[in-house]
């Protein structure tokens, strides 16, 4: 047992901002442990609780799933396991912020389309969107720094 103090799963929740079935299914998935139990209630150390944080902070900032955070976790030097977790996040997150600055891209030109009614008159889109129904391929984005096809 810790030497410190321990917290309730209750108190552990409130001061995280988690629900106490998250903690209980993150314990299910092998994430966390608690360092003791006292007459059946789990009870958390400041260890567990920067664990907690810990796994908090990959899912909110390095959004990885429980199954990366799990990988991450074992820690062990000779395998590449968390290491492959990591580079496969990356990868995905490179992914997605392509997606995203298509997005953007695509919503601000619109805003800045000079035809009252972008979704019919916009030269730019009608073009993507022949792209798309010719090859079956999303364009990975309708923005382009060319001059624009003319409407007919």
């Amino acid at each position: 047992m810790s030497n410190g103090p321990m917290y309730s799963i209750g108190q552990v929740a409130d001061r995280l901002g988690l629900a106490v079935s998250t903690l209980r299914w993150w314990e299910k998935c092998g994430l966390i442990t608690p360092a003791a139990r006292e007459s059946g209630r789990r009870r958390y150390s400041e260890d567990d609780l920067r664990r907690i944080a810990m796994i908090q902070l990959w899912q909110t900032m390095a959004a990885m799933s429980l199954d990366e955070i799990g990988a991450f976790l074992t820690g062990r030097t000779d395998d590449t396991t968390w290491r492959a977790a990591v580079e496969s996040r990356i990868a995905a997150c490179d992914e997605q912020l392509a997606r995203l600055n298509a997005a953007r891209a695509t919503l601000a030109h619109m805003l800045r389309c000079p035809n009252d009614h972008p979704a019919d008159r916009c030269p730019y889109l009608a073009a993507s969107i022949d792209e798309y129904l010719s090859t079956g391929v999303m364009p990975a984005s309708p923005i382009s720094t060319a001059t624009p096809p003319s409407i007919s």
